[in-house]
């Protein structure tokens, strides 16, 4: 399994918009706090807002905030928003692109894995990342 770079600031920006709660955020704010080139950005972010992840204000004071729950959003749903279906081998995905799956011995292995990897990925909530995130900076700052 890859994550691409497109879904790596995918989930980047939806971190950083649930920092800011309720709080706009434009592009260029997104894109230096999170180091990620503002034309990929914004395409990434028109994509989430068509699906409902983020909403968009135009206009001299717009930008981006979150619409979804952080606790009912998790990153196999951003995964596959992104990049579309997770998998080992293409024919974990669809079985028809592989003659040989009905006689593979390794075909199941990778079935079962492409569904263990979804199942823990559906496990991890935005609301848990950012939990972590706060943990992780704590322990940062009281290293210091």
């Amino acid at each position: 399994m890859f994550i691409t770079r497109k879904t790596d600031y995918a989930i980047r920006s939806i971190l950083y918009l649930c920092e800011k709660k309720d709080k706009i955020a434009d592009v260029n704010e997104i894109s230096r706090k999170k180091l990620i080139p503002k034309i990929f950005l914004a395409k990434i972010l028109q994509k989430l807002s068509k699906k409902g992840i983020v909403k968009s204000l135009k206009g001299r004071k717009g930008g981006f905030y979150l619409v979804k729950d952080p606790s009912k959003l998790n990153l196999m749903e951003i995964i596959e928003l992104i990049q579309g279906p997770i998998s080992i081998n293409l024919c974990a995905v669809d079985k028809r692109k592989c003659k040989l799956s009905n006689i593979c011995s390794v075909h199941p292995v990778w079935v079962e894995m492409r569904k263990d990897i979804e199942k823990e990925l559906r496990k991890i909530s935005f609301k848990k990342l950012i939990e972590k995130e706060k943990e992780l900076k704590r322990r940062k700052s009281w290293l210091k």
